[in-house]
């Protein structure tokens, strides 16, 4: 038997979306480790590491920020109109900025700092892909 569930609240939507843009993700942190030749200091294992001294941590990290980071998303560009890439972007900056006054990462130079813009960017535009579909697959419910 197939159940329906209500998708028109934005947050339920945006935290799907968050989910999906998650998962994305880790397909696209290929690239990064081969293009830095290395694990980013963004990687969640590394932060879990430097936050709470434990990289088992890590995907707890990812899968708690990621869909909150979604659902954000997904929350403010309905209400504003807000482009995915401005969004990544935003995030990029605010995590370069914070993070490393958190403990969660050193201060990100060159390579490292160009890769967390394209890590956030590709999130959030992987969000937007989520939102779409859900939003074109019905306007009212979705099947499971």
């Amino acid at each position: 038997m197939r159940k329906s569930f209500h998708v028109e609240h934005p947050w339920r939507s945006s935290l799907a979306a968050g989910f999906a843009a998650t998962a994305a993700l880790g397909r696209f942190e290929w690239l990064e480790r081969a293009a830095l030749g290395k694990e980013p200091a963004y990687a969640p294992a590394r932060v879990a590491d430097r936050l709470f001294g434990s990289r088992r941590l890590g995907p707890l990290l990812r899968w708690t920020y990621g869909p909150a980071l979604g659902a954000l998303y997904g929350v403010i560009s309905s209400r504003f109109r807000i482009p995915a890439i401005a969004f990544g972007a935003a995030v990029a900056v605010g995590e370069s900025i914070a993070m490393p006054k958190l403990g969660a990462l050193p201060r990100l130079h060159g390579r490292e700092r160009a890769a967390l813009f394209l890590h956030a960017i590709a999130f959030a535009l992987a969000a937007e892909a989520a939102l779409r579909q859900a939003r074109s697959a019905s306007p009212s419910a979705m099947t499971v």
